[in-house]
C-alpha cells in the first residue's frame, strides 16, 4: 500500500507492448502475474487475478497506464479458473465491450464450483473418504474451498477456445496452446516472433505447480502435465513469462529437473507402499507428514494420487476399486 491508502501499482514492461501486472494473492505472501498488450487505447488482458477492490483498481490503473486517459479493455484471455486467475473476471466483464477467452473444458467447471458449490462439496466429501481419509478429517477437508468463492465473480466466456487459435492480442499475434495437467483447460500462450511463452500455472520457475487427481481434474494429470511440458520445450522459447515468480530462460534444462523430480518421487511412492496394500490418504501422510492448514491437506492428497494413477497407467502399480475404498499396491514384476 502507498501512504494515501491506495494500492502499490507493480508494472513493468517486459517486450515491446507487452507489460506484466503483480496483483496480490491474500491467502499467501505471492503474487499472480497478469500480462497486458495494447495497441494505443485498446488493451488486451491475460488473466485478472481475484475479485477484490485493490485488484479491481490496480487493474484499471494498469490500463490506464500502458493505453493512456482513453484506454478500454478489449479481451481478457484466461489460463484457467483458480480465483487469483479468474476471479475478477465477472467484474470486468460486466463492461459489455469486453470479450472473455476460456478454453472450453474450464467452462463446466465454473458452475460447480462457485455458483453451485453443495453438490461439488458432497462429491469431494465421498472422494475424500474412497481414498482413506478419515471421517472426521473428511468433513473439514470437503468445506476447505468454500471461502475461495468471496474471491470470485465468474464470467461467461464469449469464444470458448480449443487450442492451436492464433489471437491478436495488442500489437502481438499469440497462438493458444492447450497445456492440461494443472487444470484441464489450461491454456499456454506463444508468442512466436519474440519466441515468448506465457506459461501460465503449467511453468513455474523454481517450483512444480500442484498436479492433483480429485473430482474436477482429468483421469491423469500428471501424465498430462508432463506431455504439456514437452510441447513447450518444442517451441524452444526465449523467454517464459510464468503465473508466479520471475521470467526465466532455459526451459528445457527446467523440464528435465521437473520430471526427475516427479520421477524420485514415483520411487519414494513405491518404497512407502512395499508389499502393502493402501490408501491414497496413507500415501500422502508419509510423503509429506502432517499439513498446518487444510487446504495443504487437501492439496497433498491430490498430489500423491496423480503420482499413483500416473504409475498404475504405467503398470508399476495395481489399482484396485471398490464401492467404498480405492487402494493402490505395487505391481508384481517378472
Amino acid at each position: 500500500m502507498t501512504d494515501s491508502g491506495s494500492p502499490t501499482l507493480n508494472l513493468t514492461a517486459v517486450a515491446a507492448g507487452i507489460h506484466e501486472l503483480r496483483l496480490p494473492i491474500p491467502w499467501e505472501d505471492e503474487f499472480v502475474n497478469c500480462y497486458l498488450f495494447n495497441r494505443g487505447e485498446v488493451v488486451d488482458l491475460v488473466d485478472c487475478g481475484i475479485q477484490s477492490d485493490d485488484s479491481i483498481k490496480l487493474i484499471r490503473r494498469a490500463i490506464a497506464e500502458v493505453g493512456g486517459p482513453g484506454a478500454r479493455l478489449r479481451r481478457l484471455v484466461i489460463t484457467h479458473i483458480h480465483p487469483d486467475h479468474y476471479g475478477a473476471a465477472g467484474v470486468l466483464a460486466a463492461d459489455p465491450e469486453v470479450e472473455v477467452y476460456l478454453h472450453r473444458l474450464e467452462v463446466p467447471l465454473v458452475h460447480p464450483r462457485y455458483l453451485e458449490l453443495e453438490q461439488l462439496i458432497a462429491e469431494v466429501g465421498r472422494w475424500l473418504r474412497i481414498n482413506g481419509a478419515p471421517e472426521k478429517v473428511a468433513n473439514s477437508l470437503m468445506n476447505a474451498s468454500r471461502s475461495l468463492r468471496d474471491f470470485v465473480t465468474p464470467a461467461d466466456p464469449v469464444v470458448q477456445l480449443d487450442g492451436a487459435e492464433t489471437l491478436e492480442l495488442g500489437e502481438h499475434r499469440v497462438i493458444v496452446q492447450w497445456t492440461p495437467g494443472h487444470s484441464p483447460g489450461h491454456m499456454s500462450l506463444y508468442e512466436p516472433s519474440d519466441r515468448l511463452l506465457l506459461g501460465g500455472d503449467l511453468l513455474l520457475p523454481s517450483i512444480s505447480p500442484n498436479i492433483g487427481l480429485h473430482p474436477q481434474s482429468t483421469p491423469n494429470p500428471l501424465d498430462d502435465f508432463i506431455w504439456s511440458m514437452e510441447r513447450m520445450v518444442a517451441l524452444r522459447p526465449a523467454l517464459v513469462l510464468p503465473s508466479h515468480g520471475r521470467p526465466f530462460s532455459h526451459l528445457e534444462e527446467h523440464v528435465d529437473r521437473l520430471k526427475a523430480h516427479h520421477e524420485r518421487r514415483k520411487v519414494r511412492i513405491e518404497g512407502i507402499i512395499g508389499d502393502r496394500e493402501v490408501t491414497g490418504w496413507e500415501v500422502a501422510h508419509e510423503l509429506w507428514g502432517r499439513r498446518e492448514h487444510i487446504w495443504d491437506t487437501r492439496m497433498a492428497l491430490q498430489e500423491g494420487l496423480a503420482h499413483l494413477q500416473s504409475m498404475a497407467v504405467a503398470g508399476r502399480l495395481v489399482k484396485h476399486v471398490g464401492r467404498d475404498s480405492i487402494t493402490w499396491r505395487v505391481a508384481a514384476r517378472d
